[in-house]
């Protein structure tokens, strides 16, 4: 059963005649003919007694014109609910980040975001890259801001920028008056990384794995803002993005100099929904907003 059958049905109900119905429908008498016979095939009753030229509802077919009507209606009910909820002035959106873009480049991002669009519905989720790709396939999640990973099917990724990842130490360190730093210079030194399941730390881990360098950790965390914390209470050090907009105090963070480490920042979300008006502005304003900070 087809969508459009339902409306073929509900007008020949009400014109009775089949070469009417099938020139306000703007399809063939023989395409209109077709689609109620596989209507009536489908539901296994006929729906109509042809009386002369005319073709007069049955029993069956006053039923199921009751429930046709009433499909319709939920319908219209819907698209009118959808609408409303995908209009950029008034609908719902739900944004998945990294923790570590939260502070940085989010919360700033929104500011603006919310001033433009202040009526938006607006839902914030903040998880590591993957399980936020994962929401993004499973529908909980509208479009979010993560580094790149592995990207499902009909997934788009669109890059926003590119981050320098630096060694971020206390600034008491005897390495803090450096220019840069290489990789050997700390070997000795005592590590506080992202747990083993953030990308992030997937590309700490491949510089040391290219250097042979098996760190020392002191602590994993799930937060940058929390690694932060702790190296400027002087527990450890760690290769980190820019700190921008997170105000801790002794934090020093220095380029390395025989490593090219960085990470890609992008937005993705699934290709279909480009389409929908509330995700495409976001996307847009997300865009505008990143080309701004570089």
């Amino acid at each position: 059963m087809e969508w459009h059958h339902f409306e073929y049905f509900k007008q020949l109900a009400k014109l009775e005649n089949m070469s009417e119905t099938a020139k306000l429908l703007n399809v063939s008498q023989s395409a209109l003919s077709r689609a109620i016979k596989n209507l009536e095939q489908e539901l296994g009753v006929p729906l109509f007694n042809r009386i002369g030229r005319r073709l007069k509802l049955n029993q069956y077919g006053i039923d199921f014109l009751h429930t046709t009507n009433s499909i319709i209606g939920e319908m219209e009910i819907y698209k009118n609910h959808v609408a409303h909820d995908t209009n950029i002035e008034s609908g719902k959106l739900t944004i998945g980040f990294l923790h570590s873009v939260g502070v940085t480049y989010i919360s700033d991002f929104l500011k603006a975001f919310k001033k433009d669009f202040p009526n938006i519905r607006l839902k914030l989720i903040q998880n590591h890259a993957k399980k936020l790709l994962a929401m993004l396939d499973d529908g909980e999640v509208d479009i979010i801001v993560t580094t790149v990973s592995e990207i499902t099917p009909n997934t788009q990724f669109e890059p926003l920028l590119e981050e320098e990842l630096y060694i971020t130490l206390n600034d008491t360190h005897p390495l803090a008056h450096q220019d840069s730093i290489s990789i050997e210079a700390l070997y000795d030194e005592k590590f506080i990384l992202l747990k083993q399941h953030y990308v992030l730390r997937e590309q700490i881990d491949e510089l040391f794995s290219h250097f042979n360098f098996v760190p020392e950790i002191n602590f994993e965390g799930d937060e940058t803002i929390t690694i932060a914390a702790f190296i400027s209470s002087g527990l450890g050090i760690s290769i980190l993005p820019h700190l921008r907009n997170i105000q801790i105090a002794n934090l020093k963070q220095i380029p390395i100099s025989n490593y090219a480490a960085n990470r890609k920042i992008g937005l993705c979300y699934k290709t279909k929904n480009k389409a929908v008006p509330i995700i495409n502005q976001t996307r847009k304003s997300l865009m505008a907003y990143f080309q701004s900070v570089k």
